[in-house]
């Protein structure tokens, strides 16, 4: 029986990186590219058409940025997966990648074939952050605690677990309110509690707190 292969769609303004990514995700069986572009607004044409299961995307595109064409692509195919291979780093842009609704962070300067991890990663609902970018999501953590006057530790519950790994793996409300059979303004709720309860004043700081707290595994 032939095994569905997971539909990408790639986005980079670097020809000959495209080129060499098509090369090593065809190379898998599980894998196949259905479309690719080298700017945002052809993408959104594109992935509207093919409605592919994964997009990686860069973060620095000709006409917006990654994270712009997250938000796009999320508000209108909510199901499509995304995951940055990006060249840059920073704190910052990671936090707005996770913020935006993307599932994994893939360091250019690493190995292809973590590229090819973290896809069947995501795939498998979970989030993917390279060990570079890992890393310094971590270091942050320590700097931060260490300018903390020591509190009573926080413990969330199992069920606030189970909200803090759905929100890692990158499911949206609607989705996660489907696996909790409760309302999408109940998750919302929920989450804002959760958030208050945690100290984590955005959805990054949770997925941080998930992974440093090992709720979840990067």
């Amino acid at each position: 029986m032939e095994t569905t292969k997971i539909r990408i769609f790639l986005v980079d303004d670097h020809g000959m990186l495209r080129s060499g990514l098509h090369h090593a995700i065809t190379a898998r069986p599980n894998m196949e590219i259905v479309g690719e572009a080298s700017d945002g607004a052809t993408a959104l044409k594109l992935i509207a058409e093919l409605q592919p299961d994964l997009i990686i995307v860069d973060m620095h595109l000709p006409d917006m940025t990654g994270i712009d064409l997250t938000h796009q692509v999320l508000a209108a195919w909510p199901a499509i997966k995304i995951t940055f291979f990006s060249g840059d780093a920073n704190r910052s842009l990671v936090d707005e990648a996770l913020e935006a609704g993307a599932c994994g962070y893939v360091w250019k300067q690493g190995k292809t074939d973590e590229l090819m991890t973290a896809v069947e990663t995501i795939m498998a609902g979970k989030l993917y952050l390279s060990p570079e970018v890992n890393a310094a999501v971590l270091q942050e953590y320590r700097k931060s605690l260490g300018k903390k006057e020591t509190v009573s530790k926080v413990v969330p519950s199992e069920r606030e677990k189970l909200l803090l790994t759905l929100i890692a793996a990158g499911q949206r409300n609607k989705e996660i309110a489907a696996h909790l059979q409760i309302s999408p303004k109940s998750v919302e709720a929920y989450r804002s509690r959760l958030m208050k309860k945690l100290n984590c004043p955005s959805t990054a700081e949770l997925v941080r707190y998930a992974i440093r707290e090992k709720i979840v595994s990067p």
